[in-house]
């Protein structure tokens, strides 16, 4: 029987899964439900491949990664097939672990462009109906920080200024505020003077 292939291209990155359908399931002949290979290929990097587990366990990494990003939040991700870092550079590093004895990790380090790229080849993959993968666990299901908990240097350094600011303008209105308020009481005071002294004049 002839497996299906379908390929998944993003600028640097090719994803290729091959499989067969499950015909007790009542699967089309261009479905693929039993996964039986599949590479992913990025520019400049030595190509990766495994088994469907490995698959799972790469898309949940990336997905959890990118999510984490858009929070900005950093965290080391890790797992028994995977782990994924960032460097100081902000390159994302990462080690793809072999279930088979002997055999070292397999180390990338690879950039936004590329990262990106492979993400979109995920979702690609996600959208496709012929290929059918339970994404329902692959979704990373991040906790919500506490919204009593905060960051000190953050607060310090985007919440204080424009405090201190405001308080800044506050006080300076306050006091200009004063100021004109004062100089109107002095007018009445001296123009109430002047019609009194004029009306002693005539009397």
């Amino acid at each position: 029987m002839l497996q299906n292939k379908y390929s998944f291209n993003q600028s640097s990155t090719e994803l290729v899964i091959s499989g067969l359908p499950d015909y007790s399931n009542n699967d089309d002949n261009d479905n693929i439900s039993i996964v039986s290979s599949w590479k992913l290929s990025i520019l400049n990097q030595p190509e990766i491949e495994g088994s469907i587990d490995h698959l799972k366990s790469v898309v949940k990494a990336f997905y959890k990664c990118a999510t984490l990003s858009l929070l900005d939040r950093e965290e080391k991700i890790k797992s028994e097939l995977i782990d994924i870092n960032l460097d100081e550079s902000g390159n994302f590093k990462i080690t793809l672990k072999s279930t088979k004895p002997n055999v070292n990790p397999l180390k990338l380090n690879i950039g936004y462009a590329e990262f990106s790229d492979i993400i979109n080849c995920f979702d690609q993959l996600k959208n496709f109906k012929k290929i059918k993968i339970d994404f329902n666990d692959l979704m990373p299901n991040i906790k919500k920080k506490n919204i009593f908990s905060f960051n000190k240097n953050k607060f310090t350094y985007n919440v204080v200024p424009p405090l201190l600011a405001f308080f800044t303008i506050s006080m300076f209105t306050f006091i200009s505020i004063y100021f004109i308020e004062e100089n109107d009481s002095r007018n009445k005071n001296i123009s109430t003077i002047s019609n009194n002294t004029n009306i002693v004049i005539k009397i």
